[in-house]
This record gives C-alpha cells, structure tokens and sequence, in this order.
C-alpha cells in the first residue's frame, strides 16, 4: 500500500480588526473606547468645575445632554455593527440589512443632536465670560444659525426618502442624500470654523499673561481638528463608489467627529485653563469671596460698595448692592461669569439715601 503525500498552499488567516473586507470589530473597539475616553473628560471637567466653582452651569447641562446621545450614538453603531455593518460583501439577511439601515439613520440623527449640543455649550462659554453686549449679541446670532443647521439636518435626515419608511435608502426614491449630506458638513465646518475663531478673539482681547492667553486660544482653536475629521468625512464619501452610508469608514467617522466635538467643547474647563484662570480672570465665586471680604472687613457697613476696574478702553464693571440686593445674587448656579482682572482696582464706598 502506497501513501501518497500532497503538498497544499498554507491557508492565512487574519483577524476580523486585519480583514480587508471585515471591520466590525474596529468600529465597535475604537466607537466604544472612545466613549469611556469622553465620559472621562466630561466627568473631568465637572469635577474641575465644581471645585473651582463650587456650581454647575448651563453650558455643563447642554455638554452632558451631548454625551447622552453620543452614548446612543455608540449603542446603535454597535446594533448597526452587530447586524453586519462594517462587514463587507457578507451574506446578510434582508432583515440585517434593514437593521443596519436603521442603525445608520439613528445614529446620524443622534450625531446631529449631540454636535448641536456641543456648540450650544460653546456659546454658553462665551456668554459668560464676555461683559460686552456687542459680543454677546455676536453670540445670540450665532447660536440661531446653529438651530437653522440643527432643524434643516433634522429634518431632511428625518425626511430623506418616501414616506412611510424614511429610514430605507438603499433602492429607495429618496433625495442626493450625497449633495445634502455635503451641505451639512460644509454647514458644520463653517460653524465649527467660528467657534474655534470667535472664542479665541474674545480671548486674546482680554488682559492675561502671554502664557495663559496662549494655552486658552489653543483649547478653543482645537475644535480644527472637528473641521479637519469632517472634510476626511467628504473626502471619504467622495471617494467610494459603492453607498458611502452603508460603510464602515463613514460609522467611524461619525463616531470621531462626534468625539472631538464633545472633547474640544471642553478644553476651558480642564485644569491647565483652571489654573491660568488665576492669572487674569476670576470667577463669580472668586467675586463673592472677594468682595464678601474687602467690604465687611474694609467698612462693616451695608452702605452701597463698588468695585470699579479701569481697563484699556475705559471700561467699569460696578457691583451695587442697592440693585442686586447682597452678593450672593452676583453668583447664579446657572451661570458662571468671569470678569477681567487688572492691575489697577479703585475701591470706593458711598451712603445710599
């Protein structure tokens, strides 16, 4: 009896993450790290907060609805993921594949929401760090066109094709979903171009030290790199010949987007800022403490007292109690003011009739 020994080719095999045609584990280690790496700094900056503060503010409350949905985000990605999303040319079902519809309709909807909220934190940031009405207005202005560019993805995302299942695109009459996604992320970049910019203005007019100053315009003009993972965003949609929507790469860049949205919104409040804070801009609980102590120790007396800074234009920032009542009423939980600090302070007292 003869053997008759075959030589056969070694067969390779790759792990899911090094597949060509299979990214599913990718999306869902890098869309769930990234959260536990958001949920860190968010926790972060509420801890900074509150110990500068002793108060959590508005713009806090519309940073932490923001991590609410980037934590759906995520949970549908993984449902999208689980469903074959990521996995290319896999043998799908078509009850799969309207799953993974449905995933990448949630969770676009989701990174609508949650970038929007972002921004809205943001603005509340430069309204309270802003004394000038001109600025302030400049704000209001800006946080409508962010609403028009909320309500306008919203509902074209909501509405992208034939009713009633709007959700399913794929061999469906629906609008360029191409051309109106392009304008969202062109709509987006231009936003996020005047959040990084306008902050930083406000910023480098203010009377700090060259090195506070610094450090402060860098964490606003951070939110770039949101410009810089959108246009990839384009480039990456422009680039497939096959739905760009129903690919891994479009899922995790969302994923990215949303994370550095959320991560740049809250530079101001991790520590580097907190400290430099010390150098040239004080909080309203810093005011409280302050003034408390230089009015009952300086004059015992419930006389009206001012304090008045003379700045580089002129400016006078007066605090009257006739008017606010006691000092307490200078610190809202809601708000966390913060007022330039120079070198130059007259203190004076008068007797309210």
């Amino acid at each position: 009896m003869t053997s008759t020994n075959q030589s056969a080719a070694p067969v390779l095999y790759s792990h899911p993450r090094d597949s060509t045609d299979d990214h599913r584990s990718l999306v869902n280690v890098v869309g769930w790290f990234l959260l536990v790496v958001v949920i860190m700094i968010i926790l972060t900056r509420l801890g900074s907060r509150w110990a500068k503060l002793r108060s959590l503010g508005l713009d806090d409350v519309f940073i932490i609805i923001s991590t609410v949905f980037a934590i759906s985000q995520t949970v549908t990605v993984s449902i999208g993921v689980g469903n074959g999303l990521g996995h290319i040319n896999a043998d799908v079902t078509e009850e799969q594949r309207e799953r993974q519809q449905k995933s990448i309709f949630a969770f676009t909807v989701l990174f609508i929401m949650g970038q929007f909220f972002a921004k809205l934190s943001i603005i509340a940031f430069i309204v309270a760090i802003t004394p000038h009405q001109t600025h302030r207005k400049m704000a209001f202005w800006l946080v409508a066109v962010i609403c028009l560019w909320m309500v306008s993805s919203i509902l074209g995302f909501a509405f992208q094709c034939e009713l009633p299942e709007t959700w399913k695109f794929e061999n469906r009459q629906c609008v360029n979903r191409k051309a109106f996604y392009t304008f969202v992320e062109v709509f987006n970049i231009l936003i996020d171009n005047a959040l990084a910019l306008f902050p930083s203005a406000i910023i480098y007019g203010l009377q700090l030290q060259l090195k506070p100053k610094v450090i402060t315009i860098s964490f606003f003009m951070s939110r770039i790199l949101v410009v810089v993972a959108s246009i990839a965003q384009l480039i990456t949609i422009y680039s497939r010949t096959e739905d760009p929507f129903l690919s891994w790469t479009f899922a995790l860049l969302v994923i990215i987007i949303q994370t550095l949205g959320i991560i740049t919104a809250c530079g101001p409040y991790l520590k580097p800022f907190l400290e430099s804070m010390n150098s040239g801009m004080i909080g309203n609980h810093d005011i409280q403490r302050r003034l408390g102590s230089t009015l009952d120790n300086s004059y015992g007396s419930s006389g009206s007292h001012g304090l008045k800074k003379y700045g580089k234009f002129g400016e006078s920032l007066i605090t009257d109690s006739s008017k606010s009542g006691t000092v307490n009423e200078l610190s809202q939980s809601s708000r966390a003011r913060i007022i330039r600090q120079t070198t130059t302070y007259r203190v004076s007292s008068e007797i309210v009739q």
